[in-house]
């Protein structure tokens, strides 16, 4: 749900015009400043819609600290820190990031006015925009309400109906959403791969995508190392966890260029759910990045583990630390370097993360891939990897086996609230890195032939 708290700054430009029996005299401008008796007690929930009411007879500007995005005229949020406003525009709308800034400043300008605010930052009572809270929610439905979700159809493996009945489900949810069009992909030259993809046309570009995904099969029974799993919940229940979040805020926003969230069929069978996706974009589409999530259960903030943690299988899990990793690749090197300081400015700057040597965070451009982001990249498509190995060695102790499941998963995040706190830090980060991917110029992936 939105909440917002508005601010009424008024901001008054006086004309006095003196006339004489020979002509005129130039007009002079008397400027006040008349501001709401409350201002000095401002308060704000992080990770909601807060709105300034501004009354002016003149354009105005407003500048803005990181840890927020103006939403302009179209509803499309601008990670500009500067915007113009015409004296007829008298309510601006600003996403407030779930950031541990403790406050957000603003100068209001009109003419020679200046008016300095401070926003003091506090914990929302009200789910967010994306919530990790939310998300794990979801990851429980997927991993106690639709398991066995092997490869993406019938034909290839057994339980690929219970796949199938799991992506016609997630498309329905989709469709819930409200995307402007929902498909459970059907290449007549590649039957089995059923991707679940929602779109959101771009109002300026449509025909360039911003795609965001994660795969939605987990390993079949008896695939190495571990011998496969039925829920999959770190490989890669998790991924499709954020995607789905994500996808739910995606398409309810405005962007200037097409959103689309995809969920992908048989990445355990070599990446073949994204790469017929790829391969099957239409000739005049572009991606202009993709963002992929896989392995994603444990991210910063997660306290690593003090006491050592029996797993259902009897396997001893003892951290030291967890690592969060963001690599970036696919695109030019000047592109890349772009996308490498938006990671750093979103981590340091907006969301004002503080890593620890326990629990550090990673960004790096690496043109290496074993995932689904693999796909994209290969065509020229600037790609982000949000992948959490958890710190050691830890994830190989449930990867493709029957130890990944949520409770295990919950377990080493230190319980329930840990791992809703990392899915947090990772939608936040992602949201923030999607505006800023849609807001740049002359940023774009190699176009198809």
């Amino acid at each position: 749900m939105k909440r917002t708290r508005s601010v009424l700054i008024s901001l008054l430009m006086v004309s006095m015009v003196l006339s004489g029996c020979f002509g005129e005299e130039e007009a002079t401008i008397e400027a006040e400043l008349v501001l709401d008796e409350s201002m000095n007690l401002l308060t704000a929930p992080r990770g909601q819609v807060y709105t300034l009411t501004v009354e002016s007879t003149t354009p105005y500007t407003v500048e803005r600290t990181a840890g927020g995005f103006f939403m302009d005229e179209f509803g499309v949020y601008r990670d500009a820190p500067i915007m113009k406003f015409d004296a007829s525009v008298n309510t601006i709308e600003i996403l407030i990031l779930d950031t541990e800034l403790p406050s957000i400043s603003f100068n209001i300008t009109a003419g020679d006015i200046v008016e300095n605010l401070t926003v003091m930052l506090e914990e929302s009572s009200e789910l967010m925009l994306v919530d990790g809270r939310r998300a794990y929610e979801t990851i429980d439905v997927l991993t106690s309400q639709y398991n066995n979700r092997w490869c993406g159809s019938a034909s290839v493996h057994e339980g690929g109906s219970a796949y199938e009945a799991a992506a016609e489900a997630m498309a329905e949810n989709m469709r819930a959403m409200g995307f402007d069009y929902v498909e459970v992909t059907r290449y007549d030259d590649d039957p089995d791969q059923l991707n679940i993809v929602g779109y959101n046309w771009g109002r300026v570009t449509p025909d360039e995508y911003i795609v965001i995904g994660g795969h939605f099969d987990i390993a079949y029974v008896f695939t190495p190392p571990g011998g496969g799993t039925n829920e999959g919940a770190n490989d890669d229940t998790s991924g499709s966890t954020v995607s789905l979040e994500m996808a739910q805020a995606l398409a309810q926003m405005e962007f200037d260029h097409t959103v689309v969230a995809g969920l992908w069929a048989c990445e355990e069978e070599g990446l073949l759910g994204s790469l017929a996706y790829v391969s099957h974009l239409p000739e005049n589409v572009s991606v202009r990045a993709y963002m992929n999530f896989d392995m994603v259960s444990l991210n910063y903030p997660i306290i690593p583990l003090s006491e050592p943690l029996i797993g259902p299988g009897g396997e001893v899990f003892s951290a030291s630390k967890y690592d969060w990793d963001i690599s970036i690749a696919g695109a030019s090197q000047e592109n890349m370097e772009r996308m490498h300081a938006w990671v750093g400015a979103t981590i340091e700057e907006d969301l004002a993360y503080k890593p620890t040597e326990s629990n550090p965070i990673n960004w790096q451009i690496a043109e290496s891939c074993a995932s689904d982001h693999c796909a994209f990249f290969s065509e020229g498509y600037p790609t982000f990897n949000f992948f959490s190995p958890g710190g050691d060695i830890s994830f190989w102790q449930e990867w493709h086996s029957p130890s990944d499941t949520l409770e295990f998963m919950t377990a080493k995040a230190g319980g329930q609230e840990g791992m809703e706190s990392g899915f947090n830090s990772l939608v936040w980060s992602s949201l923030d890195l999607f505006i800023r991917v849609d807001n740049a110029e002359n940023f774009h992936g190699t176009w198809k032939e």
